[in-house]
């Protein structure tokens, strides 16, 4: 299956337009059209974000491999049994998407923080 194939596997999956996941990745039609029908391939950017818009892996959607996170085995405490010790296993539960959060700070406050540095710089440089 190639990469083509799988954005257009997962976009009818999540039953979005051509149009609408063009929009979001702030692309042309054209361009997911062209993806799809392998005619070209999505850059490094887009694939990332075609990852979180289809809520899928990036590994996914450029190899058709799906990923394994593997852990290992936690020990809780040791067992002593006549001359013997056993171990209890307890596994992990496995994470299936690191959820990615954008933090934005409003240009006022980013203005007034340069704007204090700035003084507090005169300031001290005004005594050195």
């Amino acid at each position: 299956m190639s990469i083509g194939e799988r954005i257009s596997e997962l976009r009818k999956a999540q039953k979005i337009s051509q149009e609408q996941l063009a929009s979001s990745l702030h692309v042309s039609r054209q361009a997911i059209s062209k993806w799809e029908n392998d005619q070209t391939s999505p850059d490094t950017i887009n694939l990332i974000r075609l990852a979180e818009v289809l809520d899928t892996e990036v590994e996914y959607l450029a190899t058709g491999r799906k990923p394994v996170y593997e852990e290992p085995p936690i020990v809780l405490h040791m067992v002593k049994k006549v001359d013997k010790v056993v171990e209890k296993v307890v596994e992990k539960p496995v994470v299936k998407r690191i959820v990615r959060v954008k933090y934005v700070r409003h240009p006022l406050e980013i203005g007034a923080a340069a704007l204090i540095g700035f003084v507090l710089g005169m300031f001290i440089g005004a005594f050195l």
